[in-house]
């Protein structure tokens, strides 16, 4: 391998990062692109809610379903703030805004049975010991 100055390299690296661009532009065009449009949003209840009087608020982002750890570190985060610094409940906003495959447990049983979901995301049911068909995190209340 021939001896490589700082000069030599610098004069060949932006030809590499420019086909290195170009290849990374070309296959992004191929991938599909959701954006979304001021009309498809709920602005009125965004801002309800963003704009609702409270001493604390909080916002977690749940991308994975964790066998519900997440609900448990929600239920901790509430349980201080109200029982350890005294904070009222009413004081404390929380939201969990939901994505990836955690979006699944938006979902009712229906959709958990017809997709299979507890398979999908190795979720098993405490109940019957396989891969969850019934959101075990979100009890349906159709029965």
């Amino acid at each position: 391998m021939a001896n490589i100055t700082r000069r030599s390299f610098l004069s060949v690296a932006p030809a590499g990062l420019a086909t290195l661009g170009a290849l990374t532009a070309t296959s992004q065009s191929a991938d599909a692109q959701l954006v979304w449009k001021t009309a498809d949003w709920k602005t009125a209840a965004f801002r309800a809610l963003t704009e609702e009087q409270a001493r604390i608020k909080q916002l977690y982002d749940i991308t994975r379903v964790a066998e519900g750890g997440f609900l448990n570190n929600i239920k901790n985060s509430l349980n201080g703030l109200h029982f350890g610094f005294g904070i009222p409940d009413k004081q404390v906003k929380v939201v969990a805004a939901l994505h990836g495959p955690a979006n699944m447990l938006n979902y009712d049983d229906y959709v958990w049975n017809k997709y299979q979901v507890g398979q999908w995301l190795n979720i098993i049911d405490p109940v019957t010991g396989n891969s969850a068909v019934r959101n075990i995190f979100y009890p349906s209340k159709m029965g």
